[in-house]
């Protein structure tokens, strides 16, 4: 199988990783603390595996475009998965968060194409992707 990974990545956060977690799962205020994100929203109930998740990507010089993932995994203060599946293949994107020595949060994003998908991807949206996630990213650690 076609694996590519678009991003792999840690964030450092100086917040313990209950809190860490609770910004990052509070999808309904991304926009105030996320300049790229227009709105986002859980469509059905709350983090849990088979919820759908609704945000729009408000990149410059790019129209906002909406995009709707299915959550795969959700721990509580530990992970949370959503991705996109396609008759193609798919692309699947994981936070994971972990303390560090200090007491602090680290945020371990992984985003990746699996199947025929992955090369469609990987030239021009996976560079928009790599992007979106590594602003999003330092947005994010910038709220701590």
């Amino acid at each position: 199988m076609l694996k590519r990974y678009l991003v792999d990545e840690v964030t450092d956060t100086l917040a313990p990783r209950k809190q860490a977690f609770n910004l990052f799962a509070d999808a309904s205020n991304w926009q105030s603390w996320c300049s790229i994100v227009r709105h986002a929203r859980l469509l059905n109930g709350e983090w849990r595996p088979g919820a759908l998740l609704l945000f729009v990507v408000d990149l410059p010089g790019m129209p906002p475009a909406p995009v709707v993932v299915k959550v795969y995994e959700y721990k509580e203060n530990e992970r949370i998965t959503w991705g996109l599946d396609t008759p193609f293949g798919r692309i699947l994107h994981r936070f994971t968060f972990m303390d560090d020595d200090n007491g602090n949060c680290r945020v371990h994003q992984e985003e990746w194409t699996e199947g025929l998908l992955t090369p469609l991807v990987g030239w021009p949206l996976g560079k928009v992707i790599h992007r979106f996630d590594t602003r999003f990213a330092a947005e994010y650690a910038a709220m701590f």
